[in-house]
């Protein structure tokens, strides 16, 4: 699914990820962006840009958006080039 939001007031950043990060979300969320829903939580999403993923929530209520987490993700052929870790 893509996820757009036509205006955004306001994201809120309570783990204080840097603001270019925050506003490369505001970015993703205006232009629209590959989504996927939070199967257990309503109201959260996961939104991916390239090799980046973020976890966000979206009051249904307010709407504002809230930036929970961010992180990297790592191409699936890594794992298969990776060493067999031994014990």
């Amino acid at each position: 699914m893509v996820f757009q939001i036509t205006e955004i007031a306001d994201i809120e950043n309570p783990r204080e990820y840097a603001s270019r990060e925050v506003e490369c979300l505001r970015h993703l969320l205006v232009a629209g962006s590959p989504a996927e829903c939070d199967p257990r939580r309503e109201h959260f999403y996961n939104l991916q840009d390239g090799d980046s993923t973020y976890y966000i929530h979206i009051s249904p209520i307010t709407g504002r958006v809230m930036l929970l987490a961010k992180w990297s993700r790592q191409a699936s052929d890594c794992y298969a080039a990776a060493e067999p870790l031994v014990a």
